[in-house]
Formats: C-alpha cells, sequence, structure tokens
C-alpha cells in the first residue's frame, strides 16, 4: 500500500513539473491567448455599451414621429415625413429603414412602411418592404403575410394571395389570425370561382374556430358557396 502510495506522489509530482514546465515554455503563447480574449470581450463590450445601445436609442427617438402618423391614417408623412415642421425626428419611415435598419426600431420600421404602401395603393412597394421584414414575435409575422395576400388580391393575382393567405393561418394556429386568414382564402377562392375550395375554408373557420369573431358568419359564407356550386 505504501508502495502505491508513493508511486501515485510521484506520478503528481511529475505531471504537475511538467505542467509548470509547459507553462513556462509556451508563457508568451498564453498570455497572447489570454490578451485576445480579453480583447475580444471588451471590443464586444465597448460595441454594444457605446455604439450599439446608442444607435438603438437614436432609432427610437426617429421612428417616434413616424409611428404617431401611423396611427393617426396618415400614411404618407408616416413614410416620408412631415417637412413643415422643424422637428429634427420627423424623418419618416424610409429614412429610418436607411439610416437605422439593423436596429429593432429600423426592423420594425419596415413592416409599418408596408402597412402604408398597401394603404395607399402602392402594392408592389408594400410587398418589397414586407418581403424585407422578418419578425420575431407572435403575432407581426402572421399578419405580415396576410398583408402580402392582400396586396397581392389587390394587383388580380388570385393564386398568390391564397398561398399567402392559408401559409399565415398555418404559422400560429390561435383563434384570432388563423381563422381570419382562412376567411381571407376563402373568399379568394369565391373570387375565382372556386366554391369547392372555398366551402372548405370557411367550413374549416366553423369546425374548428368557435370562438372565432366570425365562426356566426360562417354558415352564411358555406351556404352561398356551396348554391353557387350546384349552380355550375
Amino acid at each position: 500500500m505504501e508502495n502505491n502510495n508513493t508511486e501515485r506522489n510521484s506520478e503528481e509530482i511529475s505531471f504537475v513539473s511538467k505542467s509548470e514546465q509547459f507553462i513556462e515554455k509556451n508563457q508568451k503563447v498564453i498570455i497572447a491567448v489570454i490578451a485576445a480574449i480579453l480583447l475580444i470581450v471588451l471590443a464586444i463590450f465597448g460595441i454594444k455599451k457605446f455604439i450599439s445601445e446608442p444607435r438603438q436609442q437614436k432609432a427610437n427617438e426617429a421612428i417616434f414621429a413616424a409611428e404617431q402618423f401611423l396611427a393617426q391614417g396618415d400614411y404618407n408623412s408616416a413614410l416620408y415625413g412631415d417637412s413643415t415642421t422643424n422637428d429634427q425626428y420627423s424623418i419618416g419611415l424610409i429614412r429610418v429603414i436607411d439610416k437605422y435598419g439593423s436596429t429593432k426600431a429600423g426592423k420594425r420600421a419596415k413592416y409599418e412602411a408596408g402597412i402604408c404602401y398597401l394603404h395607399l395603393g402602392q402594392y408592389q412597394d408594400a410587398i418589397k418592404y414586407l418581403n424585407s421584414y422578418k419578425g420575431k414575435d407572435q403575432l407581426t409575422p402572421v399578419f405580415n403575410e396576410m398583408m402580402k395576400g392582400d396586396a397581392e388580391i389587390e394587383q388580380g393575382n388570385t393564386d398568390a394571395a391564397i398561398k399567402h393567405y392559408t401559409k399565415a393561418a398555418k404559422m400560429d394556429d390561435n383563434d384570432i389570425t388563423a381563422p381570419f386568414a382562412y376567411f381571407k382564402a376563402g373568399v379568394a377562392y369565391l373570387s375565382k370561382g372556386d366554391n369547392a375550395n372555398a366551402v372548405n375554408c370557411f367550413q374549416n373557420v366553423k369546425d374548428n374556430y368557435p370562438s372565432s369573431s366570425l365562426y356566426s358568419e360562417m354558415d352564411g359564407f358555406i351556404a352561398f358557396a356551396q348554391e353557387s356550386l350546384e349552380n355550375k
């Protein structure tokens, strides 16, 4: 037993000795690696503290007036700002995107610009900005997809609109957005004379979303679509 302990102690001493030799031999390299890691950490902290956070603050200030115009339904001023004022922050969503597109406010501005262009009847511009928006919350990506469908339907691109509505319905299966998206798809099918698929969409809302505000209206739409289908 004593011999075993002696051997173990000798091995431990040998290992420690070799470790010390390795550190001593590679001391400069180790110090350089530690210094590099420290510099990276400090650089990340510095970018966040002195560049990213102030930039986020400026973006929030810049978008404030535009969002006020949007809430008031003044879509043109929301997009391009109000040149009649001396407010340095009334620059509009388009300039917010240009100057602060990588910030949270800048990304939100793309979604809001899509809304504005849709209301102004500039559907290609609406689709352009809606396509550039990549939301990570629960609701805006769904509404974003539905608005793409609205823009396509206004341009007579019914099949493209149906794809957007169907995708939106499946993105989040809740009792608010999903039945609304299926209903929009049903109306789009009706507009192209595809009453069978229209019935399927309306029946889907009736069967699966009883708490939806659209639920009570589905019998009328189903009956209309079926009657039109039987008269063909």
